[in-house]
């Protein structure tokens, strides 16, 4: 069922060194698969965690923030731009855990691309709204928090939104606040509906 050789499959060099070092030995453990019904089921299982259309990876190894943000840049591979920075519910689950969102989402302050599995965003970030976890650059939890509400269906980003609220990550207030400030940006009004609606 493997199609490919165990190489590594990208190291996040593009991003950084110390990120490279850090993803060796996650990206020996990505895995190509074709996309049967027998992967959706092992998928479905919970046995592998699919990172793009065929690029899984054992869930097991998906335990940190900074693990799951390396294999974001690991499972795109020679795709990896030093200006990609993950973003929206990819972000969200970076942060949070859980299941790898489909499709992953990046923003890129330069310009888009395509990619298969990968919706990619053109955004200007301060640096105040990127962390860096293990070398890979990720939009801050309230940053995150703002995009959902912007760009995200509500059903994707309700979930997201509590959980970030729960963990302790983001406050209603902080990002009633940050939508504020951005109030001549497109979608900032519905944004503050949808907060108002999931966070009260």
């Amino acid at each position: 069922m493997i199609t490919s050789a165990a190489r590594p499959i990208g190291l996040c060099a593009a991003w950084s060194h110390h990120a490279a070092e850090l993803a060796l030995a996650l990206g020996g453990d990505l895995q190509r698969w074709e996309e049967t019904p027998t992967t959706a089921a092992m998928v479905g299982r919970g046995e592998l965690a699919r990172l793009r259309p065929g690029i899984f990876l054992p869930p097991d190894l998906l335990d940190s923030a900074v693990r799951r943000a390396l294999a974001v840049g690991c499972a795109l591979g020679e795709h990896l731009q030093p200006h990609h920075v993950i973003a929206g519910p990819t972000a969200a689950w970076v942060h949070l855990g859980g299941i790898p969102p489909a499709p992953l989402e990046l923003l890129s302050p330069s310009h888009r691309g395509v990619l298969a599995g990968v919706v990619q965003r053109h955004a200007r970030l301060a640096p105040g709204e990127i962390d860096t976890l293990g070398g890979a650059p990720v939009t801050t939890p309230r940053r995150t928090a703002v995009d959902l509400l912007r760009f995200s269906p509500e059903e994707t980003a309700r979930p997201l939104l509590r959980g970030l609220e729960r963990a302790g990550l983001v406050e209603a207030e902080e990002v009633r606040a940050h939508l504020h400030r951005l109030h001549r940006h497109p979608g900032v009004q519905a944004a503050r509906e949808r907060l108002a609606r999931i966070l009260g």
